[in-house]
C-alpha cells in the first residue's frame, strides 16, 4: 500500500502544471486550507504514559513500522495532527518559582496558553492572503519552494532528533504534507484565499474516512455521530459556497476549486499519518515536523525543475537569497520569510507548546477559527468582497469543524442509552 501511495505521489508531481498553466487574474469575488481540523482527542492520566498496543494487521497497509499506533496513548491531546503530552495540573507545584521564566510564567497561566494558540491560528490565516501576494510576484513553485526552503532550515535542528523507526512514516507523510502546499499554492493562483481556507476544511471527511478504511473504526450512526453530522455540514457549506450564486450572474466554479479539495486529501491524510506517529511518541512532534517541511522542500525543487524557469536569464531573483537583494521584490521576498519562518516554523513550534495546556473542546474551538481569520485577512489586505453564499456557507463548514469536537456520549439524547453505552 505505502509503494502504491507514493507512485501515486511521484506521478502526480511529474505532472504539476506550470505556472502559467493557470490564469494570473484572481477572481476577488469568492464564490465558495491545514491544517481543516480534525477532532482534538485526550484521555485519561491515571495510566502509564507511551504503552504501546501490539500492532494489528491492518497497521501495514500504511507502513510496515510497529510504531504506529491507531490507539490514543493516555494524556496525550492531539489536534490539526500535532500530539502533545497533556500536562497534569495536579502534579504541578503549588509554589511559584522566583527564578521562572517568563515564557513559563505565560505557559503556566490560564489566559498565555490560550492566547498563544490564538494567535497561531491568526497567523495560520494570514498564509492565505501572503499565498497570494506570493503568486503575484513569483511562480507558484518558486514561492511555495522557497517558503518550505526557509521552513526546514529553521526547523533542521530537530532532524535529528527524530526516531530512526519513524524515518519512513515521516517521509510518507511528508509526501502528502507537499501535496498539500503545492496544491494550495496553485490554488491560490486564481481562487479567492477564503475560499482556498474554507474548502481545505475538507480535512472533517478526509481524516474519519481513513479512521474507517485504515484503522477499521467503526463509524456507523451510533458509533460516531459526531462524525456524520460534521460531514453533513461540511458538505452542505461547500454545496452553499460552490453551488448557489445568490447574483444570478452564473456559477465560477474552476480548477482552483479543485485544487482546494485536493489541498484537503493532501492535509487531511497528512494529519492522520501524522497522529498515528505521534499518538505513541509525542515527544516526536517537532522532529517529525522537521521532515514534512523538509520533503515538502525537496518535492518543491522537482517542481521547479519541472517549471522551467531554473537557469532561466533573470531568474537569480526568484530564489533565495537574492530576492532578498532585488528591490522589486521586497514584498514577495517578505511574504516568503514571514511564512516560511513564522507562520510554518514558529508557528508549530508554538502551537505544541500550547496544545497540552487547555482542554480539547477549547483548543478545537480555538484551532476551527483559522478559515475565518483568513476571509478576515483577504478582505483587509486584498479588498476581497463577500456574499451571503460565502457567510452561509463558511458558517456551516466551521460549525463542520466544531461538530467534529463532539463525544458520541453528546447525543444521548436521541438515542437508546443502552445502545449508547454499548457503543465503544
Amino acid at each position: 500500500m505505502a509503494g502504491l501511495l507514493l507512485k501515486l505521489l511521484v506521478s502526480f508531481a511529474a505532472f504539476l502544471p506550470p505556472a502559467n498553466a493557470f490564469s494570473s487574474t484572481r477572481s476577488r469575488h469568492i464564490h465558495s486550507t491545514s491544517p481543516t481540523f480534525g477532532r482534538v482527542e485526550s484521555r485519561s492520566k491515571f495510566e502509564p504514559l507511551f504503552v504501546l498496543k501490539e500492532p494489528k494487521e491492518s497497521f501495514s497497509t500504511i507502513q510496515d513500522d510497529d510504531v504506529l499506533d491507531d490507539s490514543m496513548s493516555d494524556g496525550v491531546v492531539c489536534a490539526r495532527g500535532v500530539c502533545v503530552i497533556e500536562d497534569d495540573d495536579n502534579a504541578m507545584s503549588l509554589e511559584v518559582s522566583k527564578d521562572e521564566s517568563i515564557a513559563d510564567k505565560v505557559l503556566n497561566s490560564y489566559l498565555g496558553p490560550r492566547a498563544l494558540l490564538a494567535g497561531a491560528s491568526i497567523l495560520y490565516g494570514t498564509n492565505f492572503p501572503l499565498g497570494v501576494i506570493m503568486n503575484e510576484n513569483l511562480s507558484p513553485s518558486a514561492g511555495t519552494s522557497a517558503r518550505m526552503l526557509m521552513a526546514s532550515i529553521a526547523l533542521s535542528p530537530f532532524l535529528l532528533k527524530l526516531d530512526p523507526k519513524l524515518s519512513k512514516s515521516a517521509f510518507l507523510c511528508g509526501c502528502f504534507t507537499a501535496l498539500g502546499y503545492t496544491t494550495q499554492s496553485l490554488a491560490l493562483v486564481d481562487t479567492s484565499p477564503a475560499t482556498v481556507a474554507f474548502l481545505g476544511c475538507a480535512t472533517v471527511l478526509v481524516c474519519p474516512t481513513l479512521e474507517a478504511f485504515v484503522n477499521k473504526k467503526p463509524m456507523g450512526l451510533k458509533d460516531a455521530p459526531q462524525i456524520w453530522l460534521a460531514a453533513t455540514l461540511c458538505i452542505a457549506g461547500v454545496g452553499v459556497l460552490e453551488l448557489y450564486d445568490p447574483t444570478g450572474a452564473g456559477l465560477d466554479t474552476g480548477w482552483g476549486d479543485v485544487l482546494s479539495i485536493l489541498q484537503a486529501v493532501g492535509f487531511g491524510t497528512s494529519f492522520f499519518l501524522t497522529e498515528r506517529m505521534m499518538r505513541g511518541q509525542p515527544e516526536q512532534a517537532l522532529p517529525i515536523t522537521a521532515v514534512q517541511v523538509s520533503v515538502s522542500a525537496l518535492v518543491c525543487f522537482f517542481w521547479c525543475l519541472a517549471d522551467g524557469w531554473i537557469g532561466q536569464p533573470g531568474s537569480e531573483s526568484l530564489g533565495i537569497p537574492f530576492m532578498f537583494l532585488d528591490p522589486n521584490m521586497r514584498m514577495a521576498a517578505g511574504a516568503v520569510a514571514f511564512t516560511g519562518l513564522i507562520t510554518t516554523a514558529l508557528n508549530r513550534f508554538v502551537e505544541t507548546s500550547a496544545l497540552g495546556k487547555m482542554s480539547s473542546a477549547e483548543a478545537s474551538v480555538i484551532l476551527a477559527t483559522e478559515p475565518l481569520w483568513a476571509a478576515v485577512f483577504a478582505a483587509w489586505w486584498l479588498s476581497d468582497s463577500f456574499g451571503v453564499n460565502d457567510y452561509a456557507g463558511g458558517a456551516l463548514i466551521v460549525l463542520a469543524c466544531l461538530a467534529n469536537t463532539l463525544k458520541p456520549s453528546d447525543f444521548s439524547r436521541f438515542f437508546n442509552e443502552e445502545e449508547m453505552d454499548a457503543t465503544p
